[in-house]
């Protein structure tokens, strides 16, 4: 019997798409082909793993990063060849997990199985052309590519400047994405700088800016003022109130209903909240499926900054040194809301209105950098390809903006809200339907479910032939 190739595009080169590939390449059966394009040359890195700097460290512990989850040991034997002493509970950088992927993705091109191709390309992907049973993908250079079935894996997306911002205006005193090219245009006498917004990336930023310039005043301004909570060092495992998972599940689904309970298991053993936390990671998804979709809008509302700060924590070195700059007066967290801001000739104006005042005040600054943290809102996003598939209703985004919504295996749903077989989508826009989707240890999961869902679809395809 002939086997009929069967092509797989994958559409992004992040974390998900890599693993996503190396899972494929595992599975693929005979005569597959793999097309992985990426539009920067940087695959296997994405937003989250582009970094350079040895100093931004991991949020998670190296023995949670595998990046496969049938070696769960995977990123900790990798870490180990370049520095023995590494342990599972160390926190190293991105730039080195970075490299781990580039690794995997590599092994997995060198053991794949004689028949199975695997290309990669770097292009941007600009337009698409469904007939006859196949996809046309077209690229910015001009190239078409054919595939049996496409898997999105895009990530997160830059920053979404606020209302208040006129980024035309402000020009030189104003940083609408903290991880692109425009940081290169903070000078050392920028003296004073306001990060709007105060978790992971606003952290990443304060320590980036005090690293440069150790005098350098800097002031985070979030409607909040919260700011994330740190991993502890070394601490043993405890496992918390094993009720406290069966109470959730069992519980009337609301948003009110699942913290007073949370409190409730925190009250009993506070210095235990990490593990319950933890404890919580493997029903996620159940307990943000079973709300209404007025509860899950008020638990975004209402709810999320508070389990964000905590569930989403920082490297214990990282902390301690945030905690050195607050302690010693270095940078100030403001709970407040911004007004407006306009361009001076040294700098910006910035009007805000702090958390319970109807005052405004008047503040100035040499530079301001957007530090809200990546959106998942597609419909606001800048990407011409994300764009695309907006206008065409190849995409829906979800009621609560939390990105993309999905069906059985992944299949993406269109503007219609009908599954589409022949297109998949793996990432952080998973948030809609899985609410945890946006680190290692879930992410994993999904792109090793996609791959194998790609790949019985061309094998049972192959055996009808």
């Amino acid at each position: 019997m002939a086997i009929e190739v069967s092509c797989l595009v994958i559409i992004g080169g992040g974390f998900s798409g890599a693993v996503a590939a190396v899972e494929f390449l595992r599975v693929a059966p005979p005569g597959s082909k793999l097309i992985l394009i990426n539009r920067s040359g940087k695959i296997a890195r994405g937003l989250a793993y582009g970094t350079a700097s040895e100093h931004h460290l991991l949020n998670v512990p190296a023995g949670n990063m595998s990046a496969l989850v049938s070696d769960a040991n995977s990123f900790v034997e990798y870490c180990k060849g370049l520095i023995p002493a590494t342990e599972p509970g160390s926190f190293v950088s991105r730039a080195t997990y970075g490299r781990y992927l580039e690794q995997l993705l590599a092994i997995a091109e060198e053991q794949r199985i004689t028949d199975v191709e695997c290309v990669r390309v770097i292009d941007e992907v600009v337009g698409l052309t469904k007939e006859n049973g196949s996809v046309s993908v077209l690229l910015k250079t001009g190239l078409t590519l054919k595939a049996d079935h496409l898997l999105l894996a895009f990530g997160n997306f830059s920053p979404v400047d606020p209302v208040a911002v006129d980024k035309q205006e402000m020009r030189d005193s104003y940083i609408s994405d903290p991880w692109g090219s425009e940081m290169g245009s903070v000078r050392s006498e920028d003296e004073k700088v306001l990060l709007i917004g105060s978790g992971l990336t606003a952290v990443d930023m304060l320590l980036t800016l005090k690293r440069a310039h150790p005098s350098r005043k800097v002031v985070m301004l979030s409607r909040r003022g919260l700011t994330p909570c740190g991993h502890r060092k070394n601490v043993p495992h405890h496992t918390p109130q094993p009720h406290v998972q069966e109470e959730l599940l069992t519980s009337q689904p609301s948003a009110r209903g699942y913290l007073k309970i949370i409190r409730r298991a925190v009250a009993h053993e506070p210095s235990q909240w990490r593990d319950l936390l933890t404890a919580l990671r493997p029903i996620t998804a159940q307990l943000w499926q079973r709300l209404p979709e007025d509860e899950k809008r008020r638990f975004v509302r209402h709810v999320q900054a508070y389990w964000d700060v905590h569930r989403h924590r920082v490297a214990p070195v990282t902390f301690g040194e945030f905690e050195q700059y607050s302690s010693r007066g270095e940078v100030e967290i403001i709970a407040g809301r911004l007004i407006s801001l306009t361009r001076e000739p040294d700098g910006a104006s910035v009007r805000i209105r702090r958390r319970g005042s109807s005052v405004e005040e008047k503040l100035t600054f040499d530079k301001v950098i957007n530090c809200t943290g990546p959106c998942n809102n597609v419909s606001r996003t800048n990407d011409e390809f994300v764009k695309f598939l907006l206008e065409q209703k190849l995409i829906l985004p979800d009621i609560l903006k939390l990105g993309l919504e999905v069906g059985s295996d992944y299949q993406v749903l269109d503007g219609s809200g009908n599954a589409q077989p022949w297109l998949s989508y793996v990432g952080p826009m998973l948030k809609a339907q899985f609410w945890e989707a946006t680190a290692v240890p879930e992410l994993r999961i999904h792109a090793k479910n996609v791959a194998m869902h790609i790949a019985n679809l061309f094998d049972n395809k192959n055996q009808k032939k």
